[in-house]
């Protein structure tokens, strides 16, 4: 399978490339430069031909959706995960990419009591902040190439990557399964939540693990 993986600079997404690469092509992107082993384009994401060359022959594109902090403002954060988000999908639909996996936010429901059992079923509840808000607009833009049958996308809201809290998600989890979600057909469009087995652990996973590990 080639897979193309955005964010090439998150610790995250040079982790998933060396677990991927032994079994599968892998190319990494980012708005800027980065230094990694292996197939590496830098790519703005813009809609002048750039993306579809970026994404022709891909299998399967993780947009991890990880802005980088030079580039960082409020505005750049939205822009990156509305009008980029929705280049990426565009560039998969033109170029026949049959699957987008899209790194949302388990801090949509950050505003909910940490004792309610918040699962899939639940309405996002997101704060006014950039970070937050924008994947939450990131998640509309997928969701409407999906229920338009362009882009089969699969919607992984994950907890803290690399993080210690009730809502932590250790990377090598992390990898893990976005592996199994590479692998699996499934909807159109389907949305999974993504934490570690850690103590007090905030979000049940029982539908990712049933859907993904056959838990």
């Amino acid at each position: 399978m080639n897979v193309l993986i955005t964010s090439a600079a998150t610790p995250l997404a040079q982790a998933l490339a060396k677990h991927l690469s032994g079994e599968h092509t892998v190319r990494l992107t980012d708005l800027v430069d980065v230094n990694v082993d292996g197939d590496f384009v830098r790519c703005g994401l813009g809609h002048e031909g750039e993306t579809e060359d970026l994404v022709d022959g891909m299998d399967a594109i993780v947009h991890l959706g990880a802005l980088p902090e030079a580039l960082y403002s409020d505005e750049a954060e939205v822009d990156f995960q509305t009008r980029l988000t929705y280049n990426i999908l565009f560039a998969a639909r033109e170029k026949n990419v049959p699957h987008v996996i899209y790194a949302s936010s388990l801090s949509l429901f950050e505003t909910c009591d940490e004792n309610w059992n918040v699962t899939e079923t639940w309405a996002p509840r997101p704060t006014p902040e950039a970070k937050v808000m924008a994947r939450y607009l990131g998640e509309f833009t997928c969701r409407e190439f999906a229920r338009e049958h362009s882009v089969r996308v699969t919607c992984l809201r994950l907890g803290d990557v690399g993080g210690s809290g009730t809502d932590a998600l250790a990377i090598e989890d992390a990898v893990a399964v976005i592996e199994k979600a590479l692998g699996k057909t499934g909807p159109m469009w389907r949305v999974l939540h993504v934490q570690s087995d850690v103590p007090n652990a905030r979000f049940p996973t029982t539908e990712m693990k049933a859907v993904l590990f056959d838990a």
